[in-house]
């Protein structure tokens, strides 16, 4: 009796002083008593709104540093045709500028964005977070999974892991970061929606399952990357359905490592050929061909000369395992001779005529290799002073006349004498901050009053020095001051 007594009073000692605790806790240091609340839940229970003590502000906040804007300039040419990107307005008549996102996986200045948003790009521009825009080099692309490398030179960046994509489950909490509309660094959040899904307006025949995700997609967020509640990337945002709201695709996490590794190899994806044409096995063909209960690929047709033919592979025969895994669906035969390099033996088992059979294949290479095969930025036609962007010439009586006349009688005699910008580079450091007709009447803080002064400093310039001008336009009262880096438009 006393012992009993004992323990029942030792008890709600022990349970009102953990109360007291908790109450003093909660008081003193509220975050504190939050995340001892929730990150502490049992297995198994359902969890909202935190994953390891960790808010989405928390999250995106670590983030948000290693995600960049990718700016895409291409040079219209006569019948040129719109590029597979996501365009904003041309700047001018001769350029037209496409911002996406990219993220850092490499603190060498590894970018990964979409292939589509720098397809065909003349010069291409990676924004980091604190501001910082640095020239990007493609280092590979591959069109069959819409995925690119970048190359840029910068220090102090921020690595973005790629955490593991085939845990994902459908319902799992999802964080996005992009620049959609060029708004920078704007976040949405939802769902894993689905998985395995085929993107038929992506790829005629798709070598990935995607990820369907309902957190809020827009143009310009295509290349940013899709998070899990660990703050891992676990896919690449590159799909939307412009008919549709809330249905979106990113390429998964695991099929990026793959594809990187390959590209920062190689600077191409290589992937496997066996020259089969398979069917699905519909009802009609079970019935028909007394294949009910069977799972696998139905072989239609084999083409002459191929890894199929060479190994013995029939048409009738049924594909059931490739390498040890269940073939269903002829999309995931693709996307498993796809996901083998040429020269790879394979291990194919088929059902021929009730029997169950192995042959071994040797595959070749997919004759679609030249779609992803690296492609540098194009250089553009030189133009005196290029390194700057821009052109000048002196302002001689004529030139000034020949402003007026542009500029209905408007230019300001006050400003004669100076350099005259010339011709800008429409792809150059100095689009869209100086335009033919200004006076430059200062530069790094010199005076100038020819345009020989003007070339002189120029040309003790070097890359990536910064040169700021005060220039006064021909029909307006008021002067501005002009930053930009020698060289950043190369």
């Amino acid at each position: 009796m006393k012992r009993g007594i004992f323990f029942a009073f030792l008890s709600a000692v022990i349970v009102g002083t953990t109360a007291l605790v908790l109450v003093v806790l909660a008081f003193a240091r509220p975050e504190s008593f939050r995340q001892a609340l929730f990150s502490s839940r049992l297995p198994g229970l359902p969890f909202f709104g935190r994953d390891n003590g960790r808010t989405n502000a928390e999250i995106v906040a670590q983030a948000n540093h290693g995600v960049v804007t990718v700016i895409a300039s291409r040079a219209l040419r006569p019948n040129n045709l719109a590029p597979a990107s996501d365009p904003t307005p041309p700047a001018d008549n001769n350029i037209q500028r496409g911002t996406g996102t990219g993220f850092i996986i490499d603190a060498s200045g590894i970018v990964v964005t979409n292939e589509h948003v720098i397809k065909d790009a003349d010069r291409i521009r990676v924004k980091l977070a604190d501001g910082r825009e640095r020239r990007a080099i493609v280092q590979g692309t591959d069109s069959a999974t819409d995925l690119a490398i970048l190359k840029i030179e910068a220090d102090g960046l921020t690595v973005l892991p790629l955490g593991d994509s085939d845990s994902v489950r459908v319902g799992d909490p999802v964080i996005a970061i992009g620049n959609p509309l060029e708004y920078e660094h704007s976040v949405t959040a939802g769902i894993v929606s689905a998985k395995g899904r085929k993107v038929y307006n992506l790829n005629q025949r798709p070598y990935e399952d995607f990820i369907q995700t309902d957190a809020a997609i827009n143009r310009g967020n295509s290349g940013g990357p899709l998070f899990n509640r660990a703050g891992e990337v676990i896919g690449v945002n590159t799909v939307i359905r412009i008919d549709g709201r809330g249905i979106s695709f990113a390429v998964p996490s695991n099929v990026v490592k793959q594809v990187v590794a390959q590209l920062r190899s190689y600077g191409f994806v290589a992937r496997g050929y066996l020259g089969v044409t398979p069917e699905n096995l519909t009802p009609e063909f079970r019935d028909g061909l007394g294949l009910t209960g069977m799972h696998g690929v139905l072989v239609s047709d084999v083409s002459p000369d191929t890894p199929a033919a060479r190994a013995g592979l029939q048409a009738y025969d049924v594909i059931t395992h490739f390498e040890g895994r269940p073939v269903q669906t002829k999309d995931d035969f693709f996307a498993l001779v796809a996901g083998k390099l040429p020269l790879q033996q394979v291990e194919i088992d088929i059902m021929r005529g009730g029997q169950p059979m192995k042959l071994r294949a040797t595959l070749d290479q997919r004759d679609d290799l030249a779609n992803s095969q690296p492609r540098e930025t194009r250089p553009v036609t030189e133009k005196k002073g290029l390194a700057l962007g821009f052109s000048v010439r002196e302002a001689t009586p004529e030139t000034l006349r020949e402003l007026s006349t542009n500029n209905a009688g408007n230019t300001r005699e006050s400003v004669i004498g100076g350099a005259v910008v010339a011709d800008v580079d429409p792809l150059g450091p100095a689009a869209g901050l100086l335009s033919a007709g200004q006076f430059i009447i200062e530069a790094n803080r010199q005076p100038i009053r020819h345009a020989a002064d003007f070339e002189r400093l120029a040309a003790s310039l070097h890359d990536g020095e910064a040169l700021i001008l005060r220039v006064a336009s021909a029909n307006r009262q008021e002067r501005r001051l002009i930053a930009l880096r020698v060289g950043e438009g190369q």
